[in-house]
């Protein structure tokens, strides 16, 4: 149950939600997705959405770009959060006949998935169209779930997962997801969630194009504690609604390890295999986020005050 009080703001907030995704639901996708890169271009062109965050990301995942290309970086991420944000709006129109046609699979991978003999945890970052990315799933193995976060407006919360819902097995948040991931692993089934934003004190710090970053623990504690496998996997963008789904090898834990060790061998393995596919796309990355804030690379520098005697 929602703790938080619904304000006439948060009412607002949904029934403006509800009417801008019906709207969308109506528009052609491609027009849809026109629709969405020129919000995207907006968005960091005129509005300048976090851009300081976004460049300061870009600056130090890529030293040696120059600032003309960490710009077209950062416009060509915008761009590509607006299709998806149109794609996201229409998801109710999103069956097996859509997945089919506009996302290109590797039957190998996908095969090597189906063919383990224990639950699996998927795990993703904010790369692509993450919630594509999650529908795909739901069509493509037989018992899917999906860990969500949750919003501060109980009433836009409760709608995107009701949309959710309809597509993936079952949605829980973190305060179920001890006893949800449990259930769906004891029935050999997989859950996806997203591991790729800043944990604090409470995560695991790993490289990260170079850097340390709190990466959430909890897919390899799982992982850990009930010997089942991790598998990292993104949504490329190729050109319009056409996209492919790329999934790699399943991360077993080591258990000639300490279960320390283990958590965070396999939280560094799944964030170079996601590093990886950032750097040979970075346009499909949402680097709005300050995913080295623990480390303190966000702090301003202080001015020295030097007195002259």
């Amino acid at each position: 149950m929602k703790k938080e009080e619904r304000t006439f703001s948060h009412k607002m907030q949904y029934y403006l939600i509800r009417v801008v995704t019906f709207c969308i639901s109506l528009v052609p996708l491609r027009c849809a997705l026109a629709f969405g890169a020129c919000l995207g271009w907006f968005a960091w062109r005129v509005v300048h959405i976090r851009s300081a965050v976004v460049l300061k990301n870009l600056t130090l995942a890529f030293p040696d770009k120059t600032e003309k290309e960490h710009d077209r970086i950062a416009v060509q991420s915008y761009i590509n959060t607006g299709r998806f944000m149109m794609e996201f709006a229409r998801q109710k129109r999103v069956n097996r006949k859509y997945i089919e046609k506009y996302i290109e699979i590797d039957d190998e991978a996908l095969q090597q998935l189906r063919n383990l003999d224990t639950g699996c945890l998927i795990i993703s970052g904010h790369y692509g169209n993450w919630e594509l990315y999650a529908i795909a799933f739901a069509y493509l193995l037989d018992d899917h779930s999906l860990l969500v976060g949750e919003l501060k407006n109980s009433l836009v919360d409760d709608y995107i997962n009701e949309l959710r819902a309809s597509h993936v097995t079952e949605c829980f948040d973190a305060r179920g997801v001890v006893r949800g991931v449990f259930k769906v692993m004891k029935c050999g089934g997989t859950v996806l969630w997203l591991s790729d934003q800043e944990a604090g004190k409470d995560g695991i710090k790993v490289d990260f194009f170079g850097y340390p970053a709190s990466t959430p623990r909890g897919a390899a504690a799982f992982s850990v504690k009930l010997n089942v496998p991790v598998v990292l996997g993104v949504l490329v963008r190729k050109k319009g609604p056409y996209q492919k789904l790329i999934l790699f090898s399943p991360i077993y834990p080591d258990p000639k390890i300490s279960r320390e060790d283990a958590e965070k061998k396999i939280t560094q393995e799944y964030t170079a295999e996601l590093e990886k596919m950032i750097r040979m796309h970075p346009e499909m990355y949402w680097w709005v986020h300050r995913r080295w804030k623990s480390t303190g690379l966000y702090r301003k520098k202080k001015k020295r005050e030097t007195n002259e005697e």
